[in-house]
């Protein structure tokens, strides 16, 4: 139980970061951090050690949000500005154009489609390496970074088109 604890004191910051920005919402972030460590818990006899425990994690975390989705399903989720952290900017005007910008950078990340949106805030975000992002999707690190690629391919395209957001690309 203690190395649990230590496992979740490592990990749970950067699962709950990759998870936010998945569903932009800070209280069901929680909840699927949990069950992410729940199911994790319930599980660890099966981990085989042929990854990270980091990356076994992400694992969990992924399979869980899709299994929300799954029973919670929405056509676009909607962003809302109060969740949206902005870093303390010199001036206003600044801090108004921060938060624009970050807010239309969520808005197209969220008009990707899986795996593209996962793959890019997985090495975006949270700086995973292409090898770890691989093992989270039981792929190559060839996949990963070719998903990668494309996916930022998609996301210029989609910002290039300002806020004429229809659908996912």
């Amino acid at each position: 139980m203690k190395e649990f604890t230590e496992i979740y004191k490592l990990y749970s910051r950067e699962l709950y970061n990759y998870i936010y920005y998945l569903t932009n919402d800070k209280t069901l972030t929680e909840e699927l951090v949990q069950e992410t460590f729940f199911q994790a818990y319930i599980s660890i006899h099966r981990f085989k050690g042929n990854s990270s425990i980091k990356t076994w994690l992400y694992q969990i975390g992924k399979y869980v949000y899709f299994k929300h989705q799954k029973k919670n399903p929405t056509i676009y989720d909607e962003i809302n500005e109060n969740n949206t952290e902005v870093v303390n900017l010199s001036s206003p005007s600044k801090l108004v154009e921060k938060k624009e910008e970050n807010l239309f950078l969520l808005q197209a990340i969220k008009l990707l489609n899986e795996p593209y949106k996962q793959v890019v805030i997985l090495r975006s975000f949270n700086d995973l390496s292409f090898k770890a992002i691989g093992d989270i999707f039981v792929k190559s690190e060839s996949w990963a970074r070719v998903t990668f690629h494309r996916g930022i391919y998609k996301l210029r395209g989609i910002m290039e088109k300002g806020d004429k957001f229809d659908k996912p690309l």
